[in-house]
């Protein structure tokens, strides 16, 4: 006869902890910008939890949950946050269940039906549009590159835009950037990515970069490494007091920082761009100028037609427009 194990048997096996090796390939699962920014939100959920006395947030219950969302939307965060939030807290909670620090057989409060409810109800009252950054398209871009000057800093700011902006590079790609990752060829560049947002698993893709008479990215990174002394490791490195270049890269953070500055010397409004304004200008640009989505997803890695969508209409906007015969 077959002995059924309970499960009040099973539970000092279930609970045994994991060993550090495996936590770490478990965190593994997440790319690092994304546990950075789930930190921030957990971050944010414990205050509030422990700022009214409601003890461990990793064991609060779902109306604590709920209740949480809804105050975050009153203060003026929006949907996007607080889905991202909501699956930070999600990601705390099964992450300790899964390194034996909580019971995995209680039932995760996330996935309770009153938080469901409550972020169905602040998406419909609050909104989930989206504030988009400006894209920095071919003119702005080029008006940015003219204000960079030629200081060392000015020298660097012109590679990381041009190059950021041919390539179509997230921030996060940019900065991970090393010079072996980089060969040159005739018509431009062909860029290595080890890891990028739509390849997690690091099978490693190749971004061609054209060099063009207007934009001329191979001479704008020529310019930087020649000047920086740089023959390996990262490309876009932070510059110390008096100009000195440190070994360590730039931040993705910095991308933003260095996007603004250069669009507020160009006469443009810094609050309208972000690090994600090059990449939304090259494919604002590509659409405009007719190029065909299959063409866009070579340079930007998009996985899904769909996804480009967006950029497409806005290029596109008033190009066989429905009123061009009559208005």
């Amino acid at each position: 006869m077959t002995e059924i194990v309970t499960i009040e048997q099973r539970l000092p096996a279930i609970q045994q902890p994991v060993s550090d090796r495996t936590r770490q390939v478990i965190r593994s699962r997440h790319a690092e910008s994304t546990r950075r920014a789930y930190a921030v939100d957990v971050r944010a959920f414990d205050a509030w939890v422990r700022g009214r006395g409601l003890g461990d947030a990793l064991m609060a219950s779902p109306a604590v949950v709920a209740d949480f969302l809804t105050e975050q939307a009153d203060a003026g965060l929006k949907p996007a946050t607080l889905t991202r939030r909501l699956a930070a807290i999600r990601y705390a909670v099964v992450e300790a269940q899964e390194i034996g620090r909580l019971d995995p057989a209680l039932p995760v409060p996330t996935d309770a039906k009153v938080v469901r409810d409550a972020l169905a109800g602040l998406r419909r009252t609050v909104g989930t549009a989206q504030r988009k950054a400006a894209p920095a398209t071919a003119d702005r871009l080029r008006a940015m590159l003219d204000v960079c000057g030629d200081s060392l800093q000015g020298v660097r700011d012109r590679a990381l835009l041009a190059l950021g902006f041919g390539g179509a590079f997230r921030r996060g790609e940019l900065v991970a950037l090393t010079v072996a990752d980089i060969q040159a060829t005739t018509d431009g560049l062909m860029v290595r990515l080890m890891r990028s947002k739509t390849d997690q698993e690091g099978r490693g893709q190749q971004v061609p970069v054209l060099d063009g008479p207007r934009l001329r990215v191979k001479a704008a990174l020529d310019d930087w490494l020649r000047a920086a002394g740089i023959t390996d490791g990262p490309v876009f490195r932070t510059l110390g007091k008096g100009g000195r270049v440190l070994p360590r890269a730039l931040t993705d953070r910095s991308v933003a920082d260095v996007v603004k500055r250069r669009a507020a010397q160009a006469g443009l409004d810094p609050a309208a761009f972000s690090g994600h304004s090059l990449r939304a200008g090259f494919l604002t640009s590509a659409a405009s100028t007719g190029a065909t989505v299959f063409a866009m997803m070579a340079v930007s890695r998009h996985v899904k037609v769909d996804t480009l969508a967006g950029y497409v209409r806005a290029g596109q906007a008033f190009k066989d427009h429905a009123g061009a015969a009559f208005m």
